[in-house]
């Protein structure tokens, strides 16, 4: 078992009642169906997002007009994702909301699933992220490295590591910087002169199968003004993210492909090309690539196996969304 995401975040209106932001983020607007409803006629039926992000939260503006965040005496006008601290407020026509972020200490007590053996002790990893540093902050402190050097991020009951600092390998291969690489069950994981191993909580689970995840058996996706959300089911399991912008398009194009491919299947780089970058047909491969990184740790955030479900195809040149057998993909707006 993994204990649940650490960061609490609560958006409270004012005079009302308060909301829990989950992996989704939290939607603010006048149509019906969002988080929080808003009555004021000048407020777009979308009106914002609140998100979770690695660190704290956000707030991505969706409507015409900008929102206005108050701040340490200070108010800006938003028209772009904005970072949020604790205390900030929102204000709208007619709704004043305040954003409560709250980070409480890990669990100590709480079950692992996975270990780091080193030398001289283990450390077994109760929550997602697991940070590796020199940080006050960091889950597990290692003098003289730089704050957050590695992030350990758990997902679907595997574990996957993001290089944040400097380099690192597995099992002697270099890992690349700012991607999501999977850990099995005896890897050696280095990193400035430091060596760990991963091993299970359970000394009697002794090895780990590569790319064993769950697919999801259904995907019903919500379009929103500058992305959208998507929830996968996984196991009976609702898992819902929110993708911004071209991160969205991706899956977009992966799960609504264009004529002559299935979702599923392998789309080429040039299809995708032509949904995401429409005006810019000679996007290069590492371009793809980032957005493929990023758009995966999306999903790691939000507990889903990112780098097992968005795949590449073998050399490269064509991507997918592994699905199981059958998988049903819905939109809606």
């Amino acid at each position: 078992m993994i204990e649940p995401p650490r960061l609490r975040c609560i958006v409270v209106v004012r005079d009302g009642p308060s909301r829990r932001v989950g992996p989704s983020g939290l939607l603010i607007g006048r149509q019906g169906d969002c988080d929080i409803v808003a009555l004021d006629p000048s407020i777009s039926r979308r009106h914002a997002l609140v998100k979770l992000t690695a660190t704290g939260a956000e707030l991505v503006p969706l409507g015409k007009s900008p929102v206005a965040v108050a701040s340490g005496g200070a108010t800006a006008q938003v028209v772009q994702p904005h970072a949020l601290a604790d205390g900030d407020v929102l204000a709208l026509p007619g709704l004043e909301l305040t954003v409560k972020i709250d980070l409480p200490p890990p669990d100590a007590a709480a079950p692992a699933g996975f270990v780091l053996q080193r030398k001289g002790g283990s450390f077994g990893i109760a929550h997602s992220p697991f940070t590796l540093g020199g940080g006050d902050a960091d889950d597990l402190i290692v003098k003289a490295w730089p704050p957050g050097t590695l992030h350990l991020h758990v997902a679907q009951g595997e574990l996957f590591v993001e290089v944040r600092d400097g380099g690192a390998a597995r099992n002697g291969e270099e890992l690349a910087a700012d991607t999501l690489e999977p850990l099995a069950i005896g890897d050696h994981l280095t990193c400035r002169g430091e060596t760990f191993t991963i091993a299970h909580a359970d000394a009697a689970a002794t090895t780990a199968v590569r790319g064993a995840t769950e697919l999801p058996t259904h995907v019903a996706i919500e379009l929103l003004p500058r992305g959208g959300r998507v929830v996968f089911t996984v196991g009976g399991r609702a898992l819902p993210v929110y993708l911004p912008d071209r991160r969205f398009d991706l899956v977009m194009a992966l799960l609504r492909p264009p004529a002559g491919h299935a979702a599923g299947e392998f789309i080429s780089d040039d299809a995708v090309r032509a949904v995401v970058w429409p005006r810019k047909p000679s996007v290069s491969r590492p371009e793809i690539n980032m957005l493929i990184s990023r758009c995966r740790r999306d999903l790691v955030e939000a507990g889903l196996a990112g780098p097992r479900l968005i795949e590449r195809a073998p050399g490269g040149g064509g991507t997918r969304v592994a699905l199981a057998p059958g998988a049903v993909v819905e939109v809606s707006s």
